[in-house]
């Protein structure tokens, strides 16, 4: 079991390789859904991978604001507080979750040092 939960959008593959390489490098293990293994049900890997991690990293994007899975696993996270919010480009948050301070990467490069980036790694 991770560290981290890393939700995202399937859009967002390539911002949440990035983001995980860049958690990782700080000391973190980090788990996203790349990490099922063949044969095993989506649902149930999940679900064990969330009820274990100490933080959910939930990327907003434009892809992610209307993923079902994404707004599931950050309601999880926001209900057992350990939800980390980043916001990557100027999607609209849902409701539920605009009352959380997020952490914003909009416009820099994942692979560079941010403020909002350095806002993440402290949460």
């Amino acid at each position: 079991m991770a560290d981290v939960f890393l939700s995202y959008a399937r859009e967002d593959r390539d911002r949440a390789a990035t983001l995980a390489r860049r958690i990782a490098g700080h000391g973190w293990s980090v788990w996203w859904d790349r990490n099922i293994t063949v044969g095993r049900s989506f649902s149930d890997v999940i679900e064990a991978e969330l009820d274990a991690a100490g933080c959910v990293v939930v990327i907003w994007s434009q892809a992610s604001v209307s993923s079902d899975w994404v707004k599931s696993e950050a309601a999880e996270g926001a209900r057992r507080q350990i939800l980390v919010p980043v916001k990557v480009d100027e999607a609209r948050i849902p409701l539920e979750f605009r009352r959380l301070h997020t952490a914003t990467l909009v416009g820099s490069d994942l692979t560079q040092a941010s403020a909002g980036f350095e806002e993440c790694i402290r949460a």
